[in-house]
């Protein structure tokens, strides 16, 4: 079974489609659209920085899957989540601006 997604816009309720469109400068907008009102909810904006980030943040979470000591743990679980947090404010604004040009 599909998962389902039900459109803030018009309340339909359909199965998700991931969706994406490359733009200038390497920047990839990632979001669903509703079959029924074309509404379209973006759900991520990266850019090469941004992708470099979260390709960072996959090494740190292999490498603390694998540290058997808790000190080198304790140093990636805290460089993961401080990686988290700036991939979240560099990707908020865009996937906002993203919203807006999508849906005029």
């Amino acid at each position: 079974m599909k998962p389902l997604s039900t459109c803030e816009h018009c309340g339909d309720v359909h199965t998700i489609v991931l969706q994406e469109q490359r733009r200038r400068n390497g920047v990839v907008v990632g979001y669903t659209q509703c079959p029924a009102c074309q509404h379209r909810a973006v759900f991520s904006v990266t850019t090469p920085q941004i992708r470099e980030l979260q390709k960072r943040i996959r090494s740190v979470k292999s490498q603390y899957d694998k540290a058997k000591r808790l000190k080198k743990a304790e140093r990636l679980l805290t460089e993961y989540f401080n990686l988290k947090e700036r991939i979240g404010l560099l990707m908020q604004p865009l996937v906002e601006q993203a919203n807006e040009e999508l849906n005029q």
